[in-house]
């Protein structure tokens, strides 16, 4: 449900905007019932519901609506003859409730048109030809009927390229397995945002509706990140060249047939009693989801800088781009 007198969209969408979470977006629909009911909650002034009520002594304490100076009870009263207030969650904005959003909204990596199946299909294809292309092309070269000098050279350089095709073949091969991975981790923390901005408004939506008397907590199914970049991946490529008309289908089955193997699912909760609980209980699971993610991306990182030392460092691919290379 939405909050009293609003509905699920919020007044002010720029935030969402500012957090490149566009229409079409998946994560559209939770992130706007969260900003309606953050910017209620952000308003008391405008509503007659809860908000934090300043009492004599200097106390403050959580209340459902306007407290009179005199009975200290909620009430139906003149704006002019209350306490002093607040709102519940007064200090926080909108846009750190998006945060964890924002961070993995606009990679263009679930599409089938993803640029990085592109790119996957790529160094798919390097790996092939040093696995496959040009060991077969050596062994079928004496076989072609072409001797003499000019043949004898070509020979040598087959022979070299195949030397450099093999080295630089065991740096593709890892740089193919990360790209998938990358956008496996983005699509696993867009689930789990999404599952804990969910979590977070089915948490309003009980602690205003049931007014629960003691804590509660709402389960937020969130992806397990550890291990995927060490985890293996098979993009569904069949075997040799990956023609660019199959990378729509190929980056598809990775989302359909492998992401689902990498992204293990664990429980998390958003939970507490008084409003502020549950948004630092949201904002501590929006975090642990970020870190988590980041761990992750940054081992990958890792591996692909230290595959392209690699690439540099390699003596024979050096060798062979300094007498070949244009």
């Amino acid at each position: 449900m939405a909050p009293p007198d609003r509905s699920d969209v919020p007044r002010d969408t720029g935030v969402l905007g500012a957090a490149g979470i566009a229409q079409d977006s998946r994560l559209r629909p939770n992130a706007e019932r969260l900003t309606s009911w953050v910017e209620w909650l952000l308003h008391p002034e405008e509503h007659s519901y809860d908000r934090t009520v300043f009492h004599p002594g200097g106390g403050k304490r959580e209340e459902p609506g306007p407290v009179a100076p005199i009975n200290d009870q909620p009430g139906t009263i003149a704006p002019d003859d209350q306490l002093a207030f607040e709102s519940v969650i007064e200090g926080y904005q909108p846009w750190q409730f998006l945060h964890g959003m924002a961070a993995v909204a606009t990679p263009v990596v679930e599409r089938p048109d993803s640029p990085l199946g592109d790119k996957a299909a790529a160094v798919r294809n390097i790996w092939w030809i040093g696995d496959e292309g040009i060991p077969s092309l050596v062994d079928l070269f004496p076989s072609i009927g072409w001797t003499g000098e000019a043949a004898d050279a070509a020979f040598m350089f087959l022979l070299r390229l195949q030397t450099v095709t093999g080295q630089a073949n065991k740096i593709a091969e890892v740089l193919y397995g990360a790209i998938p991975k990358y956008a496996v981790i983005v699509k696993g923390a867009r689930d789990s945002l999404d599952e804990a901005a969910a979590g977070l408004v089915a948490a309003f939506e009980e602690k205003f509706a049931a007014k629960p008397e003691g804590g509660f907590s709402v389960d937020v199914n969130a992806a397990l990140f550890a291990g995927i970049a060490a985890g293996a991946v098979a993009l569904a490529t069949g075997a040799g060249f990956v023609a660019m008309t199959a990378v729509t289908s190929m980056w598809s089955s990775l989302f359909t047939e492998v992401a689902g193997d990498l992204l293990n699912r664990g429980e998390d909760s958003v939970g507490g009693y008084w409003w502020r609980d549950l948004v630092e209980s949201y904002m501590h699971t929006q975090a642990t989801i970020l870190t988590d993610a980041k761990d992750e991306m940054d081992q990958l990182n890792r591996m692909v800088a230290g595959q392209l030392a690699n690439f540099q460092d390699d003596d024979e691919i050096q060798t062979f781009l300094r007498k070949y290379g244009s």
